[in-house]
């Protein structure tokens, strides 16, 4: 197989890595101007957190149609039309008059925004094996998480000139950056099925994968562990400014502190995946997210006189997770090489859906103190260790049957 040109590897990574982080710039970006569109729109804090929620749901629906798409058309047209879509319902969004059609919108945008993420899962099992493809989906994820670091703030940036509406505007011309960038995309889907593509085929591949118990421990390993950092996105706008007095101004710093724990964890693991194995590395993550998680539980009470150590374990957390996302996911979609696309879309699907859950319902018990979202945190990484314990059981029944 011959190697491609330098010039073409860079932009085939830098725009997995734009595929990769829609349903992360869709979020961060926005979160500094939840407080600034509610106030205009004449909502309430609860409205402002359910726009988070019904994009998570739009972006875990979305999943499901792309996916499948992808593999029956092949990847690229597929995603070229859910950019399309991304930008137009970006420009939608900046234009919404009410609180109610901004959740219609977020809603649509984030079915758009699904084509990212989903495919770009699909690409790499496509390009890459095992190890190789947690490898590689980690450097994306660590690339993908400057773009949380630095979105708050430049989206505070935005509203020192421009009104709130001007973030969803900036959304747009990412979209459009990276259709751009799709022209000369190479395609990596298998050849395209011959076989019609019907729902209840659709839904017969769905059952298939969930009744798998391999794929459903790391389903529930990914799928919690991101759960507990969306209960932390879904609070941190309330929280920095109400238990440790952060003003809005500095909301990107403070955030990106966190964050950073992400990408660290992210390029860790490119590093030593290779060397350990995807398992290992999995659950070294979770392990470390647990401790954290119990950690910022038990000292939530006086967490307003503990902010540098707060951070300090908020960081510790993401980078548990960093370890977590990248092998949970590719453990799971290797485990369907043919149907990668299907695969990426159930394990995207619950991914989302989980976290839109876990977002309202942190949303909903906000009291204006860390407990709450604290306990829920501690939860998702309960469930997420049983997850993964479920996966290496039933892998090594699997094994000792065969």
């Amino acid at each position: 197989m011959k190697t491609p040109p330098p010039a073409r590897e860079l932009l085939t990574y830098t725009t997995l890595v734009g595929l990769v982080a829609y349903a992360a710039i869709a979020t961060d970006l926005y979160l500094p101007a939840i407080p600034y569109m509610i106030a205009d729109l004449a909502g309430t804090q609860a409205d402002g957190q359910l726009t988070l929620s019904v994009f998570m749901v739009g972006l875990a629906v979305g999943q499901l149609v792309f996916g499948p798409l992808s593999d029956q058309f092949g990847r690229l047209p597929v995603v070229r039309i859910g950019t399309l879509c991304f930008l137009i319902t970006s420009v939608l969004c900046a234009v919404a008059q009410s609180m109610e059609m901004m959740w219609a919108l977020r809603g649509l945008q984030g079915a758009a925004a699904a084509s990212g993420p989903v495919i770009a899962r699909a690409i790499v099992r496509d390009r890459y094996e095992g190890n190789r493809a947690a490898q590689v989906m980690s450097a994306l994820s660590g690339a993908m998480a400057v773009i949380p670091m630095v979105a708050p703030s430049v989206g505070v940036l935005v509203l020192r000139f421009f009104p709130w509406p001007a973030v969803f505007l900036a959304l747009a011309l990412f979209a459009l950056i990276i259709l751009a960038a799709l022209i000369r995309f190479p395609e990596t889907a298998p050849a395209r099925s011959e076989s019609k593509l019907t729902i209840t085929i659709v839904l017969a591949g769905f059952r298939e994968m969930l009744c798998h118990p391999t794929f459903l421990g790391y389903q529930l390993a990914g799928s919690f562990s991101f759960a507990a950092l969306f209960c932390y996105l879904s609070t941190v706008a309330y929280f920095l400014p109400d238990v440790f007095n952060v003003p809005t101004e500095q909301f990107g710093v403070a955030f990106a502190l966190t964050v950073l724990g992400f990408m660290t964890g992210s390029l860790i693991n490119a590093r030593v995946v290779m060397r350990f194995g995807l398992d290992a590395t999995l659950r070294t993550g979770l392990l470390i997210s647990l401790l954290t998680a119990a950690a910022i539980s038990l000292l939530a009470h006086s967490a307003g006189q503990l902010l540098p150590l707060m951070a300090g374990l908020s960081s510790l957390f993401f980078l548990g997770v960093g370890l977590t996302a990248a092998n949970a996911s590719m453990g799971a979609i290797s485990l369907f090489k043919e149907r990668a696309g299907a695969a990426s879309a159930v394990y995207g699907f619950t991914h989302a859906l989980l976290a839109a859950g876990v977002g309202a319902i942190a949303g909903a018990l906000y009291r204006g103190r860390l407990i709450e979202p604290a306990l829920i945190i501690l939860i998702c990484a309960i469930i997420a260790i049983g997850g993964f314990v479920l996966a290496r059981v039933t892998a090594e029944q699997d094994t000792v049957s065969q």
